[in-house]
């Protein structure tokens, strides 16, 4: 899907410090790295950046637009047992879709649960296997890849991917919600490896999703790295922002602590 971007190395464009878009993507292409992703909204600053333009700052600076992550505020609406319910927050995701068809983005990350208290997928799993569908419809007739990122419910992610199978339904794997979230077992990893599509790699403590470096926390990275796919063609993207020490850093000097990382980490990966 991404033949572009193989085995780029990408951080998110958001990595801590508070400067415009144009100036961020500048310094992220500085350090090394070839790709971006984007968070779906307008950014607030003087002055606001509306979001249609954001794909051509990233490319100006030199980068591929790897993916856009879009807003999961209402995303447990997939999931509702009432129909106009589930009809609008299908519509506002089609919306998307053609947005990354008129931009040229090959992949969107979505979330597909928010809230942890809903129950099992077996319970409403055919009202939101309805609502993906329907999203996997219009993507396959774009040509955009929807990724599916795990959160704090794991078995959402295992119930879609088992029931939905199509060459444009995968999931952007979140090693430290995996960490957080999966009880230290990486059974995601090992059982839905194959459909990686998009990655946001971190560390943490085991008690917050602290978005640090891979190898700042306790995440056993050679563990991770054993049950990565051989044959994941995507980029390998970082969802990082620095620790209250690496903040009195440049960020100059973070981002090519991060570039370091990634390196480091796909080694790593393809030993």
């Amino acid at each position: 899907m991404i033949n572009s971007s193989q085995h780029q190395l990408g951080i998110f464009s958001w990595f801590g410090w508070v400067l415009p878009l144009p100036d961020r993507v500048k310094l992220i292409k500085k350090a090394g790295f070839g790709a971006t992703t984007l968070w779906w909204e307008d950014e607030i600053g003087s002055p606001v950046i509306k979001k249609e333009r954001m794909p051509d700052m990233v490319r100006d600076a030199g980068l591929i637009v790897e993916n856009i992550h879009i807003p999961y505020d209402d995303c447990d609406d997939l999931w509702s047992e009432h129909k106009p319910t589930r009809d609008a927050i299908v519509n506002k995701y089609i919306h998307w879709l053609n947005d990354c068809a008129e931009y040229n983005i090959p992949i969107m990350v979505m979330h597909i649960t928010n809230f942890s208290g809903l129950p099992t997928p077996d319970q409403n799993g055919k009202y939101g296997l309805d609502s993906i569908g329907r999203l996997l419809k219009a993507a396959e007739d774009l040509g955009i890849m929807i990724a599916l990122e795990n959160t704090d419910r794991e078995d959402y992610i295992h119930y879609v991917l088992s029931e939905i199978h199509s060459d444009y339904l995968g999931f952007c794997y979140d090693s430290s919600h995996n960490r957080r979230y999966g009880h230290n077992t990486l059974d995601l990893l090992r059982k839905r490896a194959n459909r990686i599509t998009s990655t946001h790699l971190s560390d943490n403590d085991g008690i917050e999703d602290r978005h640090w470096l891979p190898g700042e926390g306790i995440i056993d990275w050679n563990q991770l790295a054993d049950l990565f796919p051989s044959n994941y063609t995507g980029c390998f993207t970082l969802e990082v922002c620095p620790t209250e020490q690496e903040l009195r850093q440049t960020p100059e000097n973070f981002l090519s602590q991060a570039y370091k990382s990634a390196l480091w980490l796909k080694k790593l990966c393809y030993k």
